[in-house]
């Protein structure tokens, strides 16, 4: 594969899960001393992480959930935001000024934050009230291992899953599998991106709890690390406005998920091959997790959908473009 370093994947793979005892340890600490309802809050990229998580559990739990901006709700608050909530925060650089800022209106507040954070000694780490510090170098697949871990944990000690502790111990394999769905999707990803990296905007529809995945691939991977146009379209939202201007060479693609929203994805799969000779449909379903059960492939399409495209086709698009994924025109270049 194209510059793929398979020790390095596996060693991360080893220090994700390790962290596992330590996960566990917070969700039946916090479970312990109580709370009603648990909010994910964060910035960019680390918030379109957690937003697939806050979608699956939306279904499985009586606790609700909520899905807040950082920088907007220091400003707007939210009535159900108390002591008697628990925030989930995320982010890579530990640095990232608005988690950092909304970790302190918690603090302010008496609200418990459990934070997972790239780096030890950075503010978000040293102001949450629980630090889990992710040791991975940089593939989000391993950020979502944590964030399974820490959410079905805490829906097991409330009765609501039973099957945690066999999802689990297949997080532990789950790696292997992704190896397996790195080499089938390479010919792909080196295909979509020596066609399509010079076209002028592209369209990415996904639905379900893949939406904030595209919505990830879209903003994090094209535009600010490749500064491609393009824009990403929630699979039943596609019907009510993007379809109007997708024309026969209009590059759309589509990634079909597993859970329960599929009927959608195959209403706009239909769509799209008629309005458009470019239209690319990616399918999860066809990416096999041997060593995962298939009734946990619902929680852990994300991983395989950051794998392919966030860890694959980001690759093969720097190297097709030759720009190079870490350089930035704006993004923390000056301050803004």
């Amino acid at each position: 594969m194209y510059n793929f370093d398979l020790d390095a994947y596996y060693t991360d793979a080893k220090l994700t899960y390790e962290t596992r005892a330590e996960i566990e340890r917070v969700a039946d600490e916090v479970t312990k001393e109580g709370f009603k309802n648990i909010f994910f809050i964060s910035s960019g990229g680390s918030l379109a992480v957690m937003r697939p998580i806050q979608y699956l559990l939306r279904s499985k739990t009586k606790i609700p959930t909520y899905c807040e901006i950082a920088s907007e709700v220091i400003l707007t608050g939210n009535s159900q935001l108390n002591e008697d909530s628990i925030v989930i925060t995320s982010s890579k650089s530990g640095t990232t000024k608005e988690t950092v800022e909304a970790i302190q209106y918690c603090n302010e507040r008496n609200i418990r934050v459990i934070a997972f954070c790239g780096k030890p000694d950075t503010p978000v780490d040293q102001l949450a009230t629980y630090s889990i510090i992710g040791k991975a170098k940089d593939a989000v697949e391993f950020e979502y291992i944590q964030h399974y871990l820490l959410a079905f944990r805490l829906l097991y000690n409330n009765g609501e899953f039973d099957a945690y502790e066999r999802l689990a111990a297949q997080l532990e394999k789950l790696p292997e599998d992704l190896i397996a769905i790195k080499e089938q999707f390479e010919p792909t990803a080196a295909a979509i991106a020596e066609k399509y990296h010079n076209s002028n905007i592209q369209y990415w529809i996904g639905g379900g709890s893949l939406a904030p995945e595209i919505y990830l691939h879209a903003m994090c991977i094209l535009e600010e690390m490749q500064w491609i146009r393009t824009k990403s379209i929630q699979s039943a939202e596609f019907f009510h406005g993007t379809l109007e201007v997708i024309e026969k060479d209009t590059p759309v693609f589509l990634v079909k998920g597993v859970d329960a929203t599929r009927p959608i994805d195959d209403r706009v799969e239909n769509l799209i091959k008629k309005l458009s000779d470019e239209a690319v449909v990616i399918d999860v379903a066809d990416f096999k997790t041997p060593h995962v059960d298939d009734e946990f492939k619902e929680i852990i399409a994300t991983s395989i959908v950051t794998t392919i495209l966030d860890e694959r086709l980001a690759i093969h698009y720097e190297r097709v473009t030759g720009h190079d994924l870490t350089i930035r025109r704006y993004y923390r270049q000056f301050e803004y």
